[in-house]
């Protein structure tokens, strides 16, 4: 299982980048409505414009960028190192559907519902029986070299 687990190393990494992206792209909306800069200090009206522009649209759109640059980088070099490609994407993309679930509840405060966590629990379970028929497919093989 160890050794699976490394070989799908990239694949977990550009999950979480992608779950990274999502965050980031959500973020200029949710910190719109804080009144992060005022209640530090008092700036004047134009340097407060400035830095809000700075600080709530365009870090977390670099940020975004960023993350999904990372998402691609990571995901190819997932591909040039598994044996499967379905398996990579897979757990590419359940990694990022399950960070961002998990992010989305602890820091956006998002409702979880019974659909959002009914479908975590369907991927939680696809993942389990793809790395089942995976272990089970390996095994066969083993069998098959040592007849």
């Amino acid at each position: 299982m160890t050794k699976s687990l490394l070989q799908y190393r990239y694949s977990f990494t550009a999950g979480a980048f992608a779950a990274g992206g999502s965050f980031f792209g959500h973020a200029p909306s949710q910190l719109a409505t804080v009144p992060l800069l005022t209640s530090c200090f008092t700036p004047t009206e134009e340097v407060t414009y400035y830095l809000e522009l700075l600080l709530l649209r365009c870090l977390p759109i670099a940020l975004m960028l960023l993350c999904n640059v990372l998402n691609w980088r990571y995901f190819l070099k997932a591909l040039q190192c598994a044996e499967q490609t379905l398996t990579t994407t897979v757990l590419t993309a359940a990694t990022n559907y399950m960070l961002s679930f998990i992010l989305g509840a602890i820091v956006y405060q998002e409702e979880i519902t019974i659909i959002s966590t009914s479908g975590a629990m369907f991927i939680i379970a696809g993942l389990w029986f793809l790395c089942r028929a995976q272990e089970d497919q390996q095994i066969k093989d083993d069998l098959k070299k040592l007849l």
